[in-house]
């Protein structure tokens, strides 16, 4: 009987001290183009994660539309294995997801997903930037800029074909530039340092 009871009590210690991990990479990842508003993402769900870390990285582009180096921006978390990425970047869009719980991070798993040059586009750069963006588009009616959260930081009137939005009055972070001229309504992300 005490045999047992040592026999018991061994195998719950070893259990307690069973190190625990961090999630594995998600698999399956997949990332689709929307009719043309939207890049859909989903994967497969990874056991014992808490939650999954979503990042963008994309093509900086100069004045002359020069490709240069990418930049990531994280886009934040979520708890279920899609999300929808509403306002994709020009051009690719390179997608990590790491699934995270109490114990730690996975590897990242990436995908691609090209999103098109509109024809006659609405043109934004420098992006990112640490100073203004320059904002290009036929015949532009209005700009309102809107922050991460939502909250709208600035209304603006415009009957103009080109337009200096300055941000330096605003922190480090993502912001939404809603802009509608004669080619309709556009948002744009922009990325502030």
């Amino acid at each position: 009987m005490a045999t047992i009871g040592v026999l018991f009590m061994t195998l719950l210690l070893l259990s307690s001290c069973t190190k625990k991990e961090a999630p594995s990479a998600p698999t399956n990842l997949t990332a689709v183009l929307m009719n043309n508003d939207c890049i859909h993402l989903s994967w497969k769900e990874v056991p014992h994660a808490d939650y999954y870390r979503i990042t963008v990285g994309f093509l900086m582009r100069d004045s002359y539309n020069q490709l240069t180096v990418v930049y990531e921006v994280p886009l934040g978390e979520v708890a279920g294995t899609v999300y929808d990425d509403r306002f994709p970047f020009e051009g690719p869009n390179f997608y990590k997801i790491e699934a995270v719980n109490e114990y730690g991070s996975s590897p990242c798993s990436e995908v691609t997903c090209d999103y098109p040059y509109p024809e006659n586009r609405v043109a934004l750069y420098p992006n990112p930037t640490s100073t203004y963006v320059a904002i290009e588009a036929e015949n532009m009616r209005h700009i309102t800029v809107v922050n991460f959260d939502g909250e709208t930081l600035a209304d603006l009137e415009m009957n103009s074909n080109w337009y200096a939005l300055d941000l330096d009055q605003y922190g480090p972070g993502i912001y939404f530039i809603h802009i509608i001229s004669d080619l309709g309504e556009t948002v744009k992300r922009v990325v502030k340092l």
